[in-house]
């Protein structure tokens, strides 16, 4: 798969550049395209192709931003005359605009954004307005939770999140997770998906700081709809991956129980790092009643100096009926990625039934093959 950089080619940029050109006339379309590929475009990275993108489109727009915001707006506006739709990755250079030429600017920035972000997403523009303007940022995101565009108001969750992927840290979140609740509480119903998707994601990086907080939130909120209970189950994944017996509990998987009798078993007791791990999972249920079971397994790593690592893995739910078999075959992948590095050494398979550590087996892995 081609990188997702390219992305931004000629014939893309040349679309930008007549959208630009339209709405600002006064645009030196040669000049603006030989900027934004000038050396060393080749060499740039995603996010780094848009800086170059935002950095030289303020370049080239007037300074003073009662002129450039409306100019973006109406850029927006030709570019989706030419087909291309809302909620666009690829155009997420247009928050980046605002972020950095209108940070000293707050509410001038937060009307451009409100427009904007229905384009092209916001969340990590928002980060930097945080960053300066935390107080008045956290009330423009409460407000924005009752507009009636609702991917404005994904902003104001996605925005806010404690631990947003990629976005810019926000250490008073970490600290203070509960400062936006006010936030989802506004938003945790949304008739929306997107926006339900994104408070779901919100609560479950409270969960990774504070379990209870992100617990006391959703345990009185389930049996609106089936929507709605789907939304708060996803929010609460990271608690029931490891074992919150009141999440556990609530959704009818007792934490107290698992098989009289259990195989774990590995194929081969050694694996190269880049090879997968295959093992089977088995057992009778000879219980007379029915009984809801969900599964997940820990890899204890090898670390570096000597240390040891637990990483959890889901491996599915499943209702057991009085007489079945439970088989189950899984492969763990030890491919070689960039946000994980092996070290040879014993590592251990363990098994997690409703929570509980149930069976372990012991590996050797090695190093990969030259």
């Amino acid at each position: 798969m081609e990188p997702l950089k390219y992305i931004y080619s000629e014939t893309f940029i040349s679309q930008l550049t007549n959208a630009l050109a339209k709405a600002h006339p006064k645009l030196d379309k040669q000049q603006f395209q030989k900027s934004v590929f000038a050396s060393p475009w080749k060499d740039l990275e995603l996010k780094e192709r848009m800086s170059r993108i935002s950095e030289t489109i303020i370049g080239f727009l007037p300074k003073d931003l009662d002129l450039m915001f409306p100019i973006l707006n109406d850029t927006i506006n030709h570019l989706r005359k030419d087909g291309v739709q809302d909620f666009n990755f690829a155009h997420m250079y247009f928050p980046e605009v605002i972020q950095k030429a209108g940070i000293s600017e707050f509410s001038k920035s937060m009307k451009a954004l409100e427009f904007i972000t229905v384009f092209a997403s916001g969340e990590f523009a928002i980060r930097i307005f945080y960053a300066h303007h935390h107080k008045d940022t956290n009330k423009q995101m409460l407000a924005w939770t009752k507009h009636k565009d609702p991917r404005v108001r994904r902003l104001a969750s996605e925005g806010s999140r404690p631990l947003l992927p990629w976005g810019l840290g926000v250490p008073d979140f970490k600290k203070n997770p509960g400062q936006n609740l006010p936030i989802l509480e506004n938003l945790w119903n949304d008739k929306d998906e997107v926006v339900r998707r994104s408070v779901a994601n919100h609560l479950n990086d409270i969960s990774k700081l504070d379990p209870d907080m992100a617990w006391n939130f959703c345990k009185n909120k389930f049996g609106k709809s089936p929507e709605l209970d789907k939304s708060l189950k996803h929010a609460l994944r990271t608690l029931l991956k490891k074992g919150h017996k009141q999440s556990l509990t609530h959704f009818s998987y007792d934490t107290e129980w698992s098989p009289a009798k259990v195989s774990l078993r590995l194929v081969k007791d050694s694996v190269r790092i880049g090879e997968k791990l295959e093992f089977h999972v088995g057992f009778d249920y000879k219980e007379k009643k029915t009984r809801k079971i969900r599964m997940e397994y820990f890899i204890e790593f090898v670390l570096a100096k000597g240390k040891t690592g637990k990483k959890i893995f889901q491996l599915g739910e499943k209702t057991l009926n009085p007489g079945d078999r439970l088989e189950l075959i899984k492969k763990h992948n030890f491919a070689l990625i960039t946000t994980r590095t092996y070290y040879p050494g014993k590592h251990k398979l363990i098994l997690v039934i409703n929570g509980k550590e149930v069976k372990e087996e012991v590996f050797l892995l090695a190093k990969a093959k030259k």
